[in-house]
């Protein structure tokens, strides 16, 4: 059984198909790719997984869960993470704040009136959450800029501070909209070997990426889509040989020897 398994998904704005009777299957423990042209859906397919964009008709399930439709909140409780091809950050936060948050519906049960009218309880629900903030900056390596506020920190580590937050709430799997874009070379080591070393820690990872060879490095299995609709599926080299998809979206530069 796949860990998220995407079954006839259609996407319609007006009279425009931006993804149409869309499929495929996520295996777990696999690094799971969706490429294609700019416009082709793979943002609006993405926007569907985690309950951003409701869909106009399909299946989506997530460990043999259907979550079509499902509120983002609640598909985020599953174990569902998300992170943004444009970054969103409270900008006038500090680092650590800014995970406390992402950490909130996890380990802040609470409402509002309880947590202003149970001190002790809230100290405690804060506590927990610095003690998990702390151990996932400690994994990610930006424990130096915890007490930093996020504006006017560098790109790439507005990259790292979200993919950190996403890590709050111990997914089973989360969804990477273009992680490697506008980072330099040397953030993209950095940022690729953190997706790694959080793959081998059991996390799955979904990501839609137009950074070839990021996509060729790390993924498994890799899905195409164009026009809205799904073109090849495969491994690496499989897509890299494609006709299909290099007509489309490669180009000859990426053919596999």
């Amino acid at each position: 059984m796949g860990i998220l398994k995407v079954e006839h998904l259609t996407k319609k704005f007006g009279g425009l198909t931006a993804v149409n009777d869309f499929s495929f299957d996520m295996q777990p423990r696999t690094i799971h790719a969706l490429i294609g042209p700019n416009g082709s859906g793979k943002t609006t397919t993405i926007n569907m997984l985690n309950g951003v964009f409701p869909a106009t008709s399909g299946k989506i399930t997530f460990e043999g869960r259907e979550i079509t439709g499902m509120a983002t909140y609640k598909i985020a409780r599953l174990g569902v993470a998300r992170t943004f091809q444009n970054i969103k950050l409270f900008n006038s936060l500090t680092v650590e704040e800014n995970l406390m948050i992402g950490g909130q519906a996890k380990y802040a049960k609470g409402s509002i009136v309880e947590f202003l009218l149970n001190p002790k309880k809230a100290a405690q629900e804060e506590k927990v959450l610095k003690e998990v903030a702390a151990e996932v900056m400690e994994k990610l390596k930006i424990t130096d800029i915890a007490h930093r506020t996020v504006d006017g920190l560098p790109y790439g580590k507005l990259k790292m501070v979200e993919l950190a937050r996403s890590m709050m709430s111990s997914p089973k799997l989360i969804l990477l909209d273009e992680p490697a874009a506008g980072l330099n070379p040397s953030e993209r080591v950095e940022f690729l070997e953190s997706l790694i070393q959080l793959f081998e820690s059991g996390v799955d990872l979904f990501l839609v990426e137009h950074n070839m060879d990021v996509v060729m490095k790390i993924s498994h299995n890799i899905t195409v889509i164009n026009f809205g609709s799904k073109i090849a599926e495969g491994k690496p080299k499989e897509i890299q040989n494609n006709p299909e998809v290099i007509k489309a979206y490669l180009g000859d530069r990426y053919k596999a020897e």
